[in-house]
């Protein structure tokens, strides 16, 4: 998933800085035969266009998702005010070949190419839903919360229109909006897995890593960067240490210094050094995360150590997806303003998590 931050400055709607509390997420389609995104951020972005606005628009050719509005900004897209207040807006572009005869009727002239066009938004579509769930800490089967522009017209919360069922059963697609909400959830699922799914080494290995990791060396890594011995002091102090399973704001059982694997109610540790080995062997993980978005060009600025204790922290705490989504090409200067975006459990501003970004930026921003 890529998504390229493109807000409309200048649109009346962006100029309000009128913000929501996300309940929901609203799946909208362009309703003309424009693929490229770069039209509509064009042409909306224009102080004359008073009645639109949308949080993001996928393009058609290439998938990549363009941001216009932030996230909590209360957008103009559902035609209601109960649309506005409470659900992030997003449109799919619709292909080139697909020409409109009045109303939802169109004609398609290349099927082939048009179901391309929309396999590549569904599922941009299908990642960034999970995404904002996971940012808002949303259920995606949960009733009302994913739901389609003509969805929420059938709900009466939304003005008349039929997008995008109207593009998915014209071109018989397959897709329909309960499989799409089965995709968010799959994928969703998925995210959560691999977020643990680097396996940590068993017992008779885990002396050697933790040895490896507090003498900032490890063996047949690469690159070879851990966390620090400030790193692994600040982060410990972060997450502080509960013997006995509890529930963080996110409504995960955690146990130990923040460790989430197979956690259940009732579970205890029996002393501070058994909540240390299940902590490093957890922070070689989240390490690797950091380790494998430098490799990869992910992360694309040059990182250096009180950075990359900083993007540990942030990853043991909002798991790779988020860490992945916070650095993707962006600068140095850039992601240490939009880390302290990632404030919110349940939907709601926490307080302890605004603190916590902010002493994350600090230590991001500290020179070594």
């Amino acid at each position: 998933m890529e998504i390229v931050e493109s807000f409309l400055t200048r649109n009346p709607c962006y100029k309000t800085g009128e913000t929501i509390t996300v309940r929901g997420l609203m799946l909208h389609s362009v309703g003309c035969n424009r693929p490229d995104a770069g039209v509509f951020i064009h042409n909306w972005n224009n102080e004359s266009v008073s009645r639109a606005c949308v949080h993001a628009f996928i393009d058609g050719n290439s998938g990549i998702i363009y941001q216009t509005l932030p996230w909590n900004h209360r957008g103009w897209h559902g035609g209601s005010r109960v649309a506005n207040d409470k659900y992030i807006g997003v449109k799919m572009c619709e292909p080139a070949c697909i020409q409109y005869k009045g109303g939802t009727k169109f004609i398609c002239t290349d099927s082939e190419q048009a179901l391309e066009v929309v396999k590549k938004t569904y599922q941009s579509a299908v990642e960034l839903f999970a995404f904002l769930c996971t940012v808002y800490e949303l259920d995606p089967l949960e009733d009302g919360v994913i739901v389609s522009h003509k969805e929420g017209y059938e709900r009466g919360i939304a003005s008349r229109c039929s997008d995008p069922e109207h593009l998915w059963d014209g071109l018989e697609s397959g897709y329909t909006m309960d499989g799409f909400r089965q995709d968010v959830a799959r994928y969703l699922e998925e995210q959560n897995k691999s977020d643990r799914e680097k396996d940590a080494p068993d017992k008779s290995e885990g002396s050697s890593e933790l040895v490896a990791v507090e003498n900032n060396t490890l063996e047949n890594q690469v690159p070879t960067r851990l966390l620090s011995p400030r790193g692994i002091e600040f982060l410990m102090h972060e997450e502080g240490c509960k013997l006995k399973a509890s529930k963080c704001a996110g409504g995960k059982w955690t146990i130990g210094y923040g460790h989430t694997q197979d956690v259940y109610e009732g579970q205890t540790l029996p002393d501070e050094a058994a909540a240390k080995e299940l902590f490093m062997k957890d922070v070689v993980i989240y390490a690797n995360y950091v380790n494998d978005y430098i490799s990869n060009g992910t992360i694309t600025f040059t990182v250096n150590q009180n950075q990359f204790d900083a993007l540990v922290s942030f990853c043991y705490n909002c798991g790779p997806g988020n860490l992945r989504t916070l650095v993707s090409g962006r600068d140095a200067q850039t992601v240490a303003e939009k880390i302290l975006l990632y404030r919110k459990a349940a939907g709601r501003v926490n307080e302890e998590l605004v603190a916590r970004r902010q002493r994350e930026r600090e230590l991001f921003i500290k020179e070594d």
